[in-house]
Formats: C-alpha cells, sequence, structure tokens
C-alpha cells in the first residue's frame, strides 16, 4: 500500500514539473546566430529582430525557417520583408523555406548543416517554450551538436507572456499544449531514432 502511494505522488509531482521540464528558454544569449523557427505567426521574428538589434547575433546574420508567408484574419506578415524594411541587410538574411524542411526534425538537420558550413559554434533559436526540449533533444541526440561543441540556447516570443511553465496546470490550453508536445516528442523520437540507428 506504501509504495502505491509513493507511486502516486511521484506522479503528481512529475505532472506539477511537465511545464518546467519542457520550458528550457533562459536569459538570451550572445551566439554566432539567431534562427526563427516557423510557426508562431509573426511574434517569433519581431522578437529575432529586437535580439538581432541588440546585437545577440555575433554574425550579424539571421535565419528563419518555413513559408515566408503568415496569414491571419487581419492581415498578411511576409517575414522576409519586415526584416529588411527594419534595417537588416537582406545579404545578412537566410532563408530555410518549406521546401527543404517541412518539420522540426528537418529543420534542425538544416541548421545544423549550415553551422557547420560556416564554421559557427553556437545558435539562438527563437520558439515557443514547449518547443525547446524537442529541438534540444533532436539536435544533441540525433544531430550531434553536442559532439560538434555547438552550444544551443534559447529565446521565447513575446506573445508567450501568459505561458508559465511553473504554473501551467492552471490553463486549460497550457494544459493540452504540453501534453501534445510530449506526444510529439515520443512520436518523433521512435520515427528517427529508429531510422538513425536500427536501419
Amino acid at each position: 500500500m506504501k509504495k502505491k502511494y509513493v507511486l502516486l505522488i511521484a506522479i503528481f509531482i512529475l505532472f506539477l514539473n511537465l511545464g518546467n521540464i519542457l520550458d528550457l528558454t533562459s536569459t538570451p544569449k550572445k551566439s554566432d546566430i539567431i534562427v526563427v523557427l516557423g510557426g508562431g505567426k509573426d511574434s517569433r521574428i519581431k522578437k529575432g529582430l529586437e535580439l538581432y538589434k541588440m546585437n545577440f547575433s555575433i554574425s550579424k546574420k539571421i535565419i528563419f525557417t518555413g513559408v515566408d508567408l503568415h496569414q491571419d484574419s487581419t492581415m498578411i506578415f511576409h517575414r522576409y520583408s519586415y526584416l529588411v524594411n527594419n534595417g537588416v541587410k537582406s545579404n545578412d538574411i537566410i532563408q530555410i523555406d518549406e521546401t527543404l524542411v517541412s518539420n522540426t526534425m528537418e529543420e534542425v538537420h538544416e541548421i545544423k548543416d549550415y553551422l557547420i558550413n560556416n564554421n559557427m559554434k553556437s545558435v539562438l533559436f527563437i520558439t515557443h517554450p514547449t518547443h525547446t526540449l524537442r529541438i534540444k533533444i533532436f539536435a544533441n541526440l540525433l544531430e550531434d551538436f553536442d559532439k560538434e561543441n555547438i552550444k544551443i540556447n534559447f529565446a521565447s516570443a513575446d506573445h508567450t507572456k501568459i505561458w508559465s511553465s511553473k504554473y501551467y496546470f492552471l490553463d486549460l490550453e497550457s494544459i493540452k499544449l504540453v501534453f501534445l508536445e510530449y506526444l510529439k516528442i515520443i512520436y518523433n523520437l521512435l520515427k528517427y531514432f529508429s531510422i538513425t540507428y536500427l536501419f
């Protein structure tokens, strides 16, 4: 009976900390390059530009992934034009478009190739906090960022101010977001780990 209670308590503590485990964001750190991952409408690219102007990109370059168009009910937003119109030189913008990547694993792979080809040893990812653990797993377990001595840093886009890794369980949408992210991690590990290490 005691073992049952201990197990229940352990599960409860784990549940309370699921958000903290997922969220690897911290105070932004200067890195060789800033990478703005796809999604998030315009909030991620705006955060990327903010950090770029604060000289967080040592190379003075910024990468964004995915299609260069985000549309919602109120606007059509071109990320490339947004960067150029706000003072970023066109030759300092690198786009990894949807013809090369269709998911996070492919984004990480293309970014690794760019970093290695340009002798870069650190990267600052801009994304949603719950996305960061998946990126870290892909980068180190499947793409060997650690073996290449590539330092990974994370910064959260501004639209995630309502997110709380510590108290995610108080918000139903955050609970859904957290459990969906863990399902994605499990699915992708089963998919890519088996391909990488079993075949």
